[in-house]
Parts: C-alpha cells; sequence; structure tokens
C-alpha cells in the first residue's frame, strides 16, 4: 500500500509548483507575439524549472494526471529550446556583423543570418501549435486548481513547510544532483570531450534548478553553490555553442556551395561567400579555447574554496538541526526572489 505524502512536503511542493506554473504562463502572450526574444528565453526556462519541480514532488501530485502535464510542458520546452537557439544565433550574427573590421566577410555572414532567419519563421509555427496544445489541454488551468486547493487544505490543517522530511528530502534531492555534476569531474581538463562536456552543462543545470526549489530552507547559505552552478552552466554552455557552431558551420558551407553550383552551374560566385564562413569558424574556435581555459580556472577556484564540500556540509548541518524547531521561511513574494535569483538565467 502506497503511503501518503508528507504534508509539509506537499505544501512546500504545491508552493514552488504555483510559483513556477505561474512564471511560465505569463510569458505566453509575449512568445506568440515573437517581438522580442526574452520572451522565448524566459518561457523555456520557465518550463524547465516546472518540469525540474514536477520531478521533485511527482509524489504529492495526482497519478493519473501527472503524465499528461509533464508530456504538455516537455512539449513546450522543446519547441521553445529550438527556436531559442536560433533567436541566439541570429542575435550573435547581428551583433558581428556591427563590429565587422574586414567588410570583406560581410557576404558570407548575411548569407548565414538570412537562412536562419527563414528557419526561425519556420519555428514560429512549431511553436504556436505547441502553445495552441497547451491551452486546448487546459493543463495549466488543471494544474492551478489543484495547486490552490492543495495549499488552502495545508493552511486550514495548519501544516508548516519546514518539516525535518521537507529538509531530508531538500538534502537527498540537492546531493544526488550534487554527485551527478561531480562525476563528470574527469573531463574538466579533456577539452576534446565534447559530449562529456555537454553532459556536465545539463547536470549543473539540473543542480541549480533544485537549488532553486529548496533554497528558501537555507537562507542565504546555497548563495555560493548557486553561483557556482550558474557559471559552470554558462562557461559549459558556451563552450557547446561553439562546439555547435563548429558542426553546423561546415555542413552550411557544402550546403550553400551546392546550391551555388545548382544555380549557376559553377561555384566561382561562392568564394565571396566562403570568406565570411571561414573567418566565423575560426572565430568560434579561438573563443571556445578561451571560454575552455576560462572553466579550467573557474573549478580550480570553486575546488579550493571548496563550495561543493560546503554545501554537503550546508544539507547536513541542516538536516541536523531541522527538528529543533520551526524555521521562518520567506513569504511567498521572497521565496521566488530567492529561488530564482535571475529570472532570465537558462
Amino acid at each position: 500500500m502506497e503511503r501518503e505524502p508528507d504534508a509539509s512536503y506537499a505544501l512546500f511542493g504545491a508552493e514552488a509548483l504555483l510559483k513556477r506554473l505561474q512564471a511560465l504562463m505569463q510569458e505566453v502572450e509575449g512568445v506568440r507575439q515573437a517581438q522580442d526574444i526574452e520572451c522565448v528565453h524566459r518561457m523555456r526556462v520557465a518550463s524547465r524549472r516546472l518540469r525540474s519541480a514536477l520531478a521533485l514532488f511527482q509524489e504529492c501530485l495526482p497519478r493519473k494526471k501527472l503524465p499528461d502535464w509533464q508530456k504538455q510542458i516537455r512539449r513546450i520546452t522543446r519547441a521553445l529550446g529550438a527556436a531559442r537557439d536560433t533567436d541566439v544565433q541570429i542575435d550573435w550574427l547581428d551583433k558581428i556583423l556591427r563590429d565587422l573590421a574586414d567588410a570583406r566577410h560581410k557576404a558570407g555572414i548575411e548569407r548565414l543570418r538570412l537562412r536562419l532567419r527563414q528557419r526561425r519563421e519556420q519555428l514560429q509555427a512549431d511553436v504556436g501549435h505547441a502553445l495552441d496544445q497547451l491551452a486546448a489541454s487546459r493543463v495549466a488551468s488543471e494544474m492551478e486548481q489543484t495547486l490552490r486547493q492543495d495549499l488552502v487544505q495545508a493552511r486550514l490543517g495548519q501544516v508548516r513547510a519546514d518539516s525535518p522530511y521537507v529538509y531530508e528530502r531538500a538534502r537527498a534531492a540537492i546531493a544526488l544532483r550534487l554527485e551527478e555534476f561531480l562525476a563528470y569531474e574527469a573531463c574538466v581538463r579533456r577539452p576534446e570531450q565534447i559530449e562529456e562536456l555537454h553532459a556536465m552543462r545539463i547536470a549543473a543545470k539540473r543542480l541549480r534548478y533544485t537549488m532553486e526549489v529548496f533554497a528558501p530552507l537555507y537562507e542565504d547559505n546555497l548563495k555560493e553553490p548557486l553561483k557556482a552552478a550558474r557559471e559552470a552552466q554558462d562557461v559549459l554552455g558556451d563552450i557547446h555553442d561553439c562546439d555547435v557552431w563548429g558542426q553546423y558551420l561546415p555542413q552550411f558551407i557544402e550546403e550553400e556551395r551546392a546550391r551555388a553550383l545548382e544555380y549557376f552551374g559553377h561555384t566561382r560566385s561562392f568564394g565571396r561567400l566562403a570568406l565570411g564562413l571561414l573567418h566565423l569558424q575560426q572565430d568560434r574556435q579561438e573563443y571556445r579555447t578561451r571560454r575552455y581555459q576560462e572553466f579550467v580556472e573557474f573549478w580550480k577556484q570553486a575546488k579550493k574554496r571548496d563550495v561543493w564540500g560546503k554545501l554537503r556540509q550546508t544539507l547536513q548541518s541542516r538536516l541536523a538541526t531541522s527538528d529543533e524547531g520551526p524555521h521562518i521561511l520567506p513569504s511567498p513574494t521572497e521565496a521566488v526572489g530567492a529561488r530564482v535569483t535571475d529570472a532570465t538565467g537558462d
């Protein structure tokens, strides 16, 4: 027989989930209008945070409804992910063109930007379709209604969201994500391990999102590991972006060469495009090298400060004192700020 979920943990989860759901839904109109790329970014991040929280508190949620909730939010994440990645690429090319030192590189970069803009227009249809499916499913309103009912029941029962059980679950969840992240430490000094470094970035993101959920339990004691996880995620993200360009640009060059041959019957005109595209290749290779060196230095400093060891100590010491009496949790507004220190973060 399944035991009932802990009331304190269910309350904590309902509060965390409701905040993340609201952050997701407030971006819907901006994403539909597609005028500000930051709307897509914020909604994508909100969807990831919501999915992370759904996994943490699934035992407290309706078993029959949860799979559909997860499916709909995952669909949104995927649609927004492709759009956001393309937005970032276009935005970077715009900056490159503004600061371009050699006019000979302009034609190739503009051609690449044109193709990416065409792709982004196609992706907007996928984004709109995903939003339509979310609205038709009524998952958001269903989730909100369920979570608000849970909050009311908990408050009527005078349940607190900081029981020893909540601290134990927080410790276990963060510790698991930490170990998953540290399992990639061996690849820190191996720049050629593209897939492993990308997996380490994903692990850093999951660690950060999990810490954000439980941060209100620890006052400011998760501030340093949250900052470190974010920095690891950012630097590894830049490295991954360079690796994506490294794979995509040679493919794009060959595709454009083939188009020129098909259209003109020769590739002589392609030379003016190749200069700019090859310039981008070199730029991304050099940037990857710099960012990788910065990552190695970051890791060295994090180890020196014992960031991850101190995180383990914080989790264990707070667990040991969690049954000494009630802790004062932040108000709902303060909790949002504590958990989501950078609402535009990825």
